[in-house]
């Protein structure tokens, strides 16, 4: 597992920064609304929809008993198989006029956000040069493909007692193949190689689709996460977050929301959760407090249930995760993410474990941000991706 020290990295980050800006000057982006049709098989959630925060707090209190019977009743018996159609809201970003002069500017990195994001993640409206990893995968001659959660964004909403990973997964899975077939990548044409590129619970989604069609991607990259589930941390997230239902916090922003969609509670259990002092600035923290979306109360109770892994992939693949990941590591991913990452990639191409110093849960937003984007990029490129 490779690590620096913060300062290793911190200078590492300032090296990057004129590639970033000018990276910022020349990509083309499109936008699309995005209708597909997925079938998935859903858990149904076991309780009565909750009518108030008091609720909410007892809801935690169920999740975090260590009870098994009384934690397990928040799921109903049985499954429901279900169909629907749905739009997303992507975006797809390439460098300058999006003609490519090597196959590296043709891999398209398919990415998709975590919870308490939208796909603003990627490309958030902050300093670029230090934040961006669309401009910086830009800089580098990526072409990035990125969108809204159903239920996030400008994504269709369903209920948030629908939203899990099972459809998310089917939703990636669909919007995979039409980029792979030369959709909706602003006149590109296919692709020759796509890469899984996920964070949180985003990479909960990308490794379980990759799970489900080893064919569906040439590499992956999990940032946030880990395959260790010893120490991961969802039921702490759900506790120090202080969750809360999202419309009642917020009315004008999320009132058409019904309330299984929650929300961490302000700034400081925002940080909490996701940043990591002294590598983050209070102002950024803030504006992802402001920018912040909310979680369906089944993603929450899915985001952990990995049941099928891709242990015969055989394209690169790499995990890496702010050192003091709060929510898979419980602080101190030093030494987790090779186990049993390295086992379950054991066919991979290669493998690459990264605790990243200094970053706490939130990578994208700590202050040597920049030096983890590189990770990515120098990775995928020496995998000639």
């Amino acid at each position: 597992m490779k690590t620096h020290t913060l300062l290793e990295s911190l200078l590492l980050a300032a090296s990057t920064i004129a590639g970033v800006a000018s990276a910022a000057n020349a990509k083309t982006c499109n936008s699309y609304n995005i209708p597909v049709t997925v079938t998935s098989t859903n858990l149904v959630f076991g309780l009565p929809h909750f009518q108030t925060d008091f609720d909410v707090a007892d809801f935690v209190d169920t999740i975090t008993s260590r009870n098994v019977t009384t934690a397990s009743s928040v799921i109903a018996p049985g499954v429901q198989v279900v169909t629907a159609t749905y739009n997303i809201a992507a975006t797809f970003c390439r460098p300058g006029n999006g003609k490519p002069d090597s196959k590296k500017k043709s891999t398209v990195l398919i990415a998709t956000h975590g919870l308490g994001f939208d796909k603003t993640y990627w490309d958030p409206q902050l300093n670029k040069t230090m934040y961006s990893f669309t401009d910086w995968a830009i800089g580098q001659g990526y072409s990035i493909f990125s969108y809204d959660r159903l239920g996030v964004g400008a994504s269709s909403r369903v209920s948030g007692y629908v939203a899990q990973l099972s459809n998310q997964v089917a939703i990636l899975a669909e919007l995979t193949k039409l980029v792979k077939a030369g959709q909706f990548v602003g006149g590109t044409g296919k692709p020759p190689a796509v890469v899984l590129l996920g964070h949180s619970f985003g990479s909960v989604i990308s490794i379980t689709a990759l799970a489900n069609n080893l064919s569906i991607a040439d590499g992956i990259v999990l940032t946030g996460f880990s395959l260790n589930k010893t120490f991961v941390n969802g039921l702490g997230f759900a506790e120090a977050g202080a969750i809360r239902i999202a419309s009642f916090q917020s009315p004008a922003k999320w009132r058409r929301l019904d309330t299984g969609y929650l929300t961490n509670a302000d700034v400081l259990t925002n940080v909490a959760t996701f940043f990591k002092a002294p590598d983050y600035d209070p102002a950024v923290a803030q504006f992802a407090e402001n920018t912040k979306a909310p979680l369906a109360v089944t993603e929450l109770l899915t985001a952990s249930s990995i049941t099928n892994l891709p242990t015969a992939f055989t394209g690169p693949a790499m995990i890496m995760s702010g050192q003091f990941d709060f929510i898979f590591c419980m602080s101190d991913c030093d030494g987790l993410l090779e186990n049993p990452g390295a086992e379950v990639f054991s066919h991979a191409k290669s493998f690459k474990a990264v605790s990243f110093p200094g970053a706490g849960h939130g990578l994208n937003l700590h202050l040597n941000a920049a030096e983890s984007f590189k990770e990515i990029t120098d990775f995928l490129t020496s995998n000639g991706l």
